[in-house]
């Protein structure tokens, strides 16, 4: 019966365990470099979400069986950045009425992904993202890809909140990255 017990034992600690979805809130606001927009006009905007897989999920967490342990976000992708996209608009002062015609503003969700390596000791975890942002305006188009890649080592399979945290942090990176983008400011309009 030892020999059993301890077979047993043996045998599920080779299988790993299938690790539990998690679901995470992202920021929907960021602080951006303000400036002023010349001339005064209002923004459209769009997010299109180009993943295969849409809607909440962003990765899974690794493990024995990933596709049974997704990362979740608490709503919809796109919805989130839409709302974070008007946001930082607003701040560079888009907004309120104007003769001219609004500038279009679309943002591309090209790739959201977390994930964490398979097997029995999840150690490692990597957040890569690609977005692309086309801003159309009575004179021009103007369209550029955005990106970031960030893996860590960890000592075990990280929970909810340093995900939450990891994901918010490496969105901030690339959001700072895209909105102080000189060529993107000059599109727009942003004045120093």
């Amino acid at each position: 019966m030892h020999k059993l017990i301890a077979t047993t034992a043996a045998l599920l600690s080779l299988t790993g365990c299938v690790l539990a979805p998690q679901t995470i809130e992202l920021n929907e606001n960021y602080q951006i470099t303000a400036g002023t927009i010349s001339p005064q006009r209002d923004a459209l905007v769009r997010v299109v979400d180009q993943r295969a897989q849409q809607g909440e999920i962003i990765g899974h967490r690794g493990g024995r069986l990933p596709e049974n342990s997704p990362l979740l976000v608490k709503q919809d992708l796109s919805g989130i950045l839409t709302r974070r996209l008007q946001g930082s608009l607003a701040q560079l002062g888009f907004g309120g009425s104007s003769p001219l015609d609004p500038v279009k503003v679309q943002l591309d969700i090209n790739q959201f992904e977390f994930s964490c390596n398979e097997g029995v000791l999840v150690n490692q975890c990597g957040m890569e993202m690609k977005l692309q942002l086309t801003v159309i305006t009575a004179t021009q188009k103007f369209t550029k890809p955005y990106a970031i890649n960030e893996s860590r080592r960890l000592a075990a399979s990280p929970n909810a909140d340093y995900n939450q945290q990891w994901v918010n942090e490496v969105l901030d990176k690339l959001w700072s990255y895209m909105f102080a983008d000189e060529q993107l400011r000059s599109v727009l309009g942003v004045q120093p």
